[in-house]
């Protein structure tokens, strides 16, 4: 009987619905990346800050899971949710403090921070554990 449990697949591997977080991780990485990188920039620029360090302080960190974003790396996308939150709470507090343009940016990147998260999700739960992160059956405890 345990012969049979470890032949089967793991409980909630679906490449189908990996699939769709894989593309909604990518939409939603990319859309926040060129967002931020637009707003800033071109589209309504800060006048009080300088421009780069609001593009450093917002475009940088978002650069550290590229990598393991373009490999499909289960374990950056587990973390990259983490990530995403801090946009997430700048893009409800500029979406609710202003009108016109800028209220439609901030409403873009809650859209995209929540798309990224959505999908890094997705992709994290139901991709298998690689096997070197996979656990030693309770057997090889007992001793």
């Amino acid at each position: 009987m345990s012969a049979e449990k470890k032949k089967r697949k793991p409980k909630f591997e679906s490449p189908k619905h990996a699939r769709i977080g894989r593309v909604l991780t990518l939409i939603g990485y990319f859309g926040l990346l060129a967002l931020i990188i637009n707003w800033f920039t071109w589209i309504a620029p800060t006048v009080i800050v300088p421009r780069a360090m609001v593009l450093a302080a917002l475009a940088i960190p978002l650069l550290f899971p590229l990598r393991g974003i373009l490999h499909s790396r289960r374990y950056t996308h587990q973390w990259v949710g983490f990530l995403c939150m801090p946009y997430f709470a700048i893009g409800v507090d500029v979406w609710y403090s202003f009108t016109g343009l800028v209220a439609t940016l901030g409403a873009s990147m809650v859209l995209f921070s929540l798309t990224l998260l959505v999908g890094s999700t997705l992709y994290s739960r139901y991709t298998p554990t690689p096997p070197d992160q996979l656990k030693p059956p309770p057997e090889d405890y007992a001793q």
